[in-house]
């Protein structure tokens, strides 16, 4: 099966089957205004209002079946179906730290007995236990016959999202993971953001040096934090 993104923005896209032409997904990123407990290096902390980010993603039916609710690039909730996550550790295995690989090549596990592996050039979905490949993301690609390739110059082609092997209820959660990846992909190998970056608000401060999800996913941090 091989899914197109319609746009080159992930958070506002639709998702169809290059097969049937069908649309099996939107995804719409919007802002919203919140009042959090927030910390001022002048005035330490206090409540205020900021604007935060939601991205909501809509089934083929018109029914919503996932949302993300940001600060910055952190998912603060995940909600897939009738399930919330508190954060996105919770959604890869309760897992808060990548797994050791080379300095190339991160890797991150999934709830559903697959692993994603990461490079600069490449985000897979691969079996936990057998290692064979699940599902594989092609950034800025195009399909000539029945394969993907890049696109020439940047910003030409499109995304798409190849399966291989994947239970029908596990897609939703593939998809909204496979979203998180590559934010935690782009910042781990310097690659250019995503275009939300500039407004999505204070970001948690972070090490660094850490290899948590938190704060790799925080990537270049605010001069505001949220209070603990």
């Amino acid at each position: 099966m091989l899914l197109k993104y319609t746009s080159l923005d992930l958070l506002n896209s639709s998702i169809t089957d290059v097969g049937s032409g069908v649309r099996l997904f939107s995804v719409i990123t919007e802002s919203f205004p919140t009042t959090e407990r927030i910390y001022h290096p002048a005035a330490g902390i206090k409540n205020t209002c900021i604007w935060r980010r939601r991205t909501a993603i809509t089934d083929v039916h018109q029914r919503q079946v996932a949302e993300i609710v940001w600060a910055g690039r952190v998912p603060l909730s995940i909600r897939m179906h009738s399930e919330t996550l508190n954060g996105v550790t919770s959604l890869f295995n309760g897992s808060e730290c990548f797994i050791p690989s080379r300095p190339s090549e991160l890797r991150v596990p999934t709830r559903i007995g697959a692993i994603w592996v990461a490079t600069r050039h490449s985000l897979e979905l691969r079996c936990s236990a057998s290692g064979e490949l699940r599902s594989a993301f092609h950034l800025n690609s195009v399909q000539i016959g029945r394969r993907l390739r890049p696109a020439s110059m940047p910003g030409t082609g499109s995304h798409f999202l190849e399966i291989h092997e994947l239970h029908s209820e596990h897609m939703v959660e593939m998809i909204v993971s496979c979203l998180i990846m590559d934010i935690l992909r782009r910042n781990e190998f310097h690659m250019s953001p995503h275009d939300f970056d500039q407004h999505l608000g204070p970001c948690r401060q972070s090490d660094p040096t850490s290899r948590s999800l938190v704060a790799k996913l925080a990537g270049f941090t605010s001069t505001w934090s949220m209070a603990a």
